[in-house]
Order: structure tokens, then sequence, then C-alpha cells
């Protein structure tokens, strides 16, 4: 069986599975699976991939909590200087998830 489409091109026959000499049909299948030069896969990873994945690692390096952003909010609920703005609280709300616009400092 052979199923071909591309990329991929799949042969699932088997040595067992050719008939060995039994007619013309067996010997030119035969001789052009012994003509066939073995293929290897092969896997390349683009520059691309690779910036993505050192991109991944410095970002997992990161710590999850912002201790300075923490530590500000903090000082700022204790003296009380810490305000919400409703527009910016609702705008964040509406955004989109993936979306970087409007971001509150």
């Amino acid at each position: 069986m052979r199923i071909e489409g591309a990329p991929y091109v799949v042969d699932l026959s088997r040595p067992e599975a050719v008939p060995k000499g039994g007619g013309e049909a067996g010997g030119v299948r035969g001789a052009a699976a012994a003509s066939r030069v073995p293929s290897f896969d092969r896997v390349e990873i683009s520059s691309r991939a690779r910036e993505l994945e050192g991109f991944k690692r410095d970002l997992a390096a990161l710590p999850e909590v912002r201790l300075d952003r923490v530590a500000l909010a903090r000082q700022q609920l204790q003296y009380g200087s810490y305000r919400v703005d409703p527009l910016i609280i609702a705008q964040k709300m509406v955004q989109s998830p993936g979306s970087s616009q409007g971001e509150v400092t």
C-alpha cells in the first residue's frame, strides 16, 4: 500500500508482501523496490523557531510575580494614595485578551 499526498509519501509495503518472481508484475515491482534508495527523515528548525525558543526560556526565567509592582501597590494602599481609574478598568474589561493596547502602568 502506498499513500501519497503533499508533502508526505508513505510506503507501507513490506518485503514479505512482495511476490518473489511470480509473473511480470511481481518482477517489475520487486525491481522498483530494490532500486529505491533508503530515505531518512530530516527535521530542520528555522531560525525563527530557535529565536522563539530563546524567548520562551527567557520568559520562564522571569519571576511570576513582579515584586517591585506589588511593593509599590502595597505602599500606595497603605498611605491611601492608590487610585483606581474606572475608565481604564472598563477599557481593560472589553479589550481582547491578546491585545496590548491601553496598558496600565
